[in-house]
């Protein structure tokens, strides 16, 4: 991915992609094989930060979008800072959204418990590189230390005395 790049450099430092895996194709012999190739990965050494969210928070979300798209009027994953429009735009699929409840919201959220846990478990038994993050504390809290605990894992970027004004000011 670096190489294919023209707008990373030697100097950019980190080069990334976000992978969001199937749990239906996860046990196939090609993806441990590929999380096997990862943990080998020494030229350029491959490290994974692997972003957790609350389950409910990740099932509204989910189904805000599949409410948009229901719309014909799909919404961005996300919105630029100060994005006004966009912002709007957004909120006009925050209403009307009805979360499964009783068995069925039961089963959604131990599937997801066994998802995580089976993430972890392959990552650890892979030997990959990893830092396990939440989202909640990336992104709706008044302290950087998350930030700081990614670039410490990442090498890069401030280790300590980061703000979480500073963090906000370099968002697009």
């Amino acid at each position: 991915i670096q190489q294919r790049r023209p707008d990373i450099t030697l100097n950019t430092g980190i080069a990334g992609f976000q992978w969001k895996p199937y749990m239906s194709s996860f046990d196939d012999e090609y993806a441990i094989e590929g999380l096997k190739a990862i943990a080998k990965s020494v030229d350029p050494k491959v490290k994974v930060v692997y972003l957790t969210r609350n389950p409910l928070d990740r099932k509204i979300s989910n189904l805000r979008h599949k409410h948009s798209k229901d719309s014909k009027e799909k919404i961005s994953a996300h919105c630029k800072v100060g994005a006004e429009e966009c912002i709007k735009h957004h909120s006009e699929f925050d209403t009307n959204i009805i979360l499964p409840t009783g068995r069925e919201l039961l089963k959604w959220l131990k599937n997801n418990v066994e998802s995580d846990a089976k993430i972890r478990r392959a990552l650890d038994e892979t030997h990959v590189d990893y830092v396990q993050i939440s989202y909640k504390k990336l992104f709706t809290t008044d302290n950087a230390g998350e930030w700081m605990k990614v670039f410490r894992f990442l090498g890069v970027g401030p280790a300590q005395n980061l703000t979480m004004d500073d963090v906000r000011a370099s968002f697009s």
